[in-house]
């Protein structure tokens, strides 16, 4: 049975382990880089060169819109790529590998804890540190294009930005604690989620390019979260209107607009999101919990 008393102690212990990582103060600090300039520069930038751009949507881009010119001009390209990798991959790459290449994997279990809480506990402790981190750059950002253009609108946006930032954190940490289940080295396990990024991102183009963009897309692992920044938009433009996408017709050689409506974009998404974290996780806590232990 779990006990939450020793899930929270291990998490406290991971969080300890991390705090002693130059990899973390690596990424919080180019987070704060991130966020200022995304915030602070583009804002002045671009705010001034398309401030009277209508994207697709039908929204004007203007200095008081900030998540949109942060989902344009930024978000797709960096928070859901480069640095989901560098927060969750990095944070949990050798979270359960190192502890098998260190050793401590032994007194670890010589402790009154279970592997199921041992496992829960470093997830955990993963799930709050990537959290504080989504809110902390949204807020940055947010923070930013006010200090420099002046008060920003529709702040309903805020939480839906960090639900996209934190769904891209976990699926990279919950393919990481599935991958250190089995690799014994915190190496290894990065360098098979930068692979397997590089190839999703590389074969998702490539279908794009041939076949369009279809809306079984959204259930591709380690993209759900980058449709997913897409998405929230024409949610909250038009909650119950539709997107056009471009599709392929196989033998006739065109692409034909597809037609999805935005409700069923954003469970596809949401859906494909959760698979995508729940998957990798439960299996890797069975390959963790079967894993031999060597003193």
């Amino acid at each position: 049975m779990l006990s939450f008393a020793k899930t929270w102690a291990v998490a406290r212990y991971e969080l300890t382990w991390d705090l002693r990582k130059k990899r973390t103060y690596f990424i919080v600090g180019l987070f704060l880089f991130a966020s200022f300039v995304y915030g602070y520069l583009f804002p002045i930038i671009f705010g001034k060169s398309i401030a009277a751009g209508q994207n697709d949507l039908g929204i004007v881009f203007g200095r008081g819109l900030w998540w949109v010119e942060a989902i344009y001009l930024a978000f797709n390209t960096f928070v859901t790529g480069l640095f989901s990798l560098l927060v969750g991959g990095i944070t949990a790459a050798d979270s359960l590998a190192s502890e098998f290449d260190r050793g401590t994997i032994v007194p670890l279990l010589s402790q009154p804890v279970t592997r199921l809480e041992l496992y829960a506990g470093k997830f955990l402790e993963k799930v709050l540190l990537m959290l504080a981190v989504s809110v902390f750059f949204t807020l940055l950002v947010l923070a930013g294009s006010e200090a420099s253009v002046g008060a920003q609108a529709q702040l309903n946006m805020f939480p839906l930005l960090v639900l996209a930032e934190f769904g891209a954190f976990l699926e990279f940490a919950a393919l990481a604690f599935f991958f250190g289940s089995f690799a014994r080295s915190g190496a290894m396990v990065l360098g098979i989620l930068i692979a397997l990024g590089f190839g999703i991102t590389v074969s998702l183009l490539l279908l794009g390019v041939r076949f369009g963009l279809q809306e079984v897309m959204f259930l591709v692992p380690l993209a759900n979260a980058g449709f997913l920044f897409s998405v929230i938009p024409w949610y909250i433009v038009q909650p119950w209107g539709v997107m056009v996408l471009q599709g392929y017709v196989i033998g006739a050689g065109s692409t034909v607009p597809v037609v999805v409506t935005v409700v069923s974009a954003l469970q596809y998404v949401l859906a494909g999101l959760s698979v995508s974290v729940v998957g990798p996780l439960v299996a890797g806590y069975y390959l963790f919990r079967r894993a031999e232990v060597r003193e």
